[in-house]
């Protein structure tokens, strides 16, 4: 589905085709977006980035859609494998030992104000981020985005949450927040089970398998 269809079913579910109602749908759209952003992590999010590392340097901007670190890798270049990252908070950064040439190994990092912090890079190395990446803002009518080809009723019934409430029905809100809650379970859960087939998932602790 499309902007403007995912609008045309909020409006018929909830039977609101006033000018007042229509002039705020794209304020609403833009609140259903974060909402979801912030409750969803799935692997239809993940996307791969690299940034070249330069010696002395810790701090790199991080991508503009940006929704949340999956996996951070230090790659040698030419190289397919790399090492992962631990992450630290920053706190705990700062107390690294100085000079930080030290870590030559690069185990850490940490993200702060909208950038990655790692240990200085030896030449020849890339940074490599699987990161959940935020929703693609729908704006125009013929609009689309994963969310809305997969599961358009999140974005439906989020959106006739917001309705509701912009009317003050409280019975209609109530009724349409569960069904918006209900559909990001389900496609948390649909995640869980693409992403995880197979035997049980069993716990490593420094080599010993549970």
């Amino acid at each position: 589905m499309n902007f403007r269809e995912i609008i045309n079913a909020a409006q018929a579910y909830t039977d609101r085709y006033d000018e007042e109602l229509v002039s705020t749908i794209p304020s609403f759209v833009k609140v259903v977006e974060g909402k979801i952003n912030n409750a969803l992590r799935t692997g239809d999010q993940a996307v791969r980035a690299q940034l070249w590392l330069e010696r002395g340097q810790e701090y790199y901007a991080l991508p503009c859609d940006w929704g949340g670190a999956r996996d951070v890798e230090i790659l040698k270049s030419g190289q397919q494998f790399g090492r992962t990252l631990t992450y630290l908070a920053p706190e705990e950064m700062n107390k690294l030992s100085r000079p930080p040439e030290r870590h030559s190994r690069h185990n850490y990092y940490t993200i702060i104000a909208q950038q990655i912090q790692i240990a200085p890079p030896t030449d020849n190395e890339v940074l490599e981020i699987v990161y959940y990446q935020r929703l693609p803002a729908l704006e125009n009518d013929t609009d689309s985005n994963w969310l809305t080809e997969k599961n358009p009723d999140a974005y439906i019934f989020g959106l006739c949450t917001e309705i509701a409430a912009f009317a003050k029905d409280g019975m209609a809100y109530e009724t349409y927040k569960n069904r918006f809650a209900e559909s990001l379970i389900d496609i948390t859960m649909e995640d869980q089970v693409q992403r995880w087939s197979g035997p049980a998932l069993r716990v490593q602790y420094e080599g010993l398998v549970v």
